[in-house]
């Protein structure tokens, strides 16, 4: 039989606030609701039999406190392109892609390199963007993927994989945290509010189970506005086993526990295994 659960790890696009382009919150927004999360989402998990795009970046499908805050981007691309018209990044007649003030709105798409999830996924943004008149050069680093272009900032959006936890609240705060100087933490974006601080702390100290995924979704929808990073889905954590044997498999974020792993009771494989044939001297 085969075993299926919405496993912890989730993809994103991440968009960096600090390059001449992008550091425009209005630019962001746009070019966000030209990204057809679900054609990413039905792409890479259709193989897989299917699954719903992530719409939280704190909270994952298969968690209390899941919600769809990921309105304000809704993939739009008229309004995406209104957006970038407003901004000042046009269209002229004849050509591709847009400009301002004689540059053109090119923006560098790093993935890592000889994976073949963010190949795919960069190629469907590649094309997603051209409809709206952006120009996306995909780049490509190995090994040293996060140590060179990352964590440094070098690039316009970037794609990886963050790994959810059973503890969401906490464990996404230096993700989201607004960047001190240098000191970014996980904010590979660096992109970040006072008042998104405030409410992970508020969610991280009250008591009230409720309260804090409140206060959790309330620091999500900021980090929608601001445009930080779109989620796109949760990978599978899918199983192939013996449809007898039970209390093991797919996950997502439970914990096993191991004495309870066994054989249907009356299952062929439960069954006592025969005495072993004696020899004769």
């Amino acid at each position: 039989s085969v075993r299926r659960a919405a496993g912890p790890n989730f993809r994103h696009i991440t968009f960096n606030g600090t390059t001449p382009i992008l550091k425009d919150q209005a630019v962001r927004q746009a070019i966000a609701r030209g990204i057809d999360r679900e054609q990413i989402a039905n792409a890479l998990l259709g193989p897989l039999g299917g699954g719903p795009v992530l719409n939280n970046h704190i909270f994952m499908t298969n968690q209390s406190g899941y919600q769809d805050n990921s309105g304000v981007v809704k993939f739009d691309p008229e309004k995406a392109k209104q957006g970038l018209d407003a901004a000042g990044w046009t269209l002229a007649s004849g050509q591709t892609f847009r400009s301002k003030a004689g540059k053109e709105l090119t923006l560098n798409l790093l993935i890592p390199s000889g994976v073949p999830a963010p190949e795919q996924e960069s190629k469907l943004i590649q094309q997603q963007l051209k409809n709206i008149g952006v120009n996306v050069k995909i780049s490509t680093l190995g090994d040293d993927f996060f140590d060179n272009g990352v964590t440094p900032g070098k690039f316009d959006m970037t794609i990886f994989t963050w790994v959810g936890t059973p503890f969401p609240i906490s464990s996404s705060e230096s993700i989201y945290a607004k960047p001190k100087g240098a000191d970014i933490q996980q904010n590979y974006a660096r992109i970040g509010t006072k008042e998104i601080d405030d409410l992970f702390n508020q969610a991280a100290s009250t008591l009230d189970s409720a309260e804090a995924v409140r206060l959790a979704n309330e620091a999500d929808k900021k980090i929608w506005e601001e445009v930080h990073s779109l989620t796109t889905y949760q990978r599978p954590d899918i199983w192939a086993g013996k449809s007898s044997l039970v209390n093991i498999g797919a996950l997502g974020f439970a914990t096993l526990k191991y004495q309870d792993i066994g054989y249907k009771a009356g299952s062929a494989s439960s069954a006592a295994p025969s005495a072993s044939p004696s020899s004769t001297p």
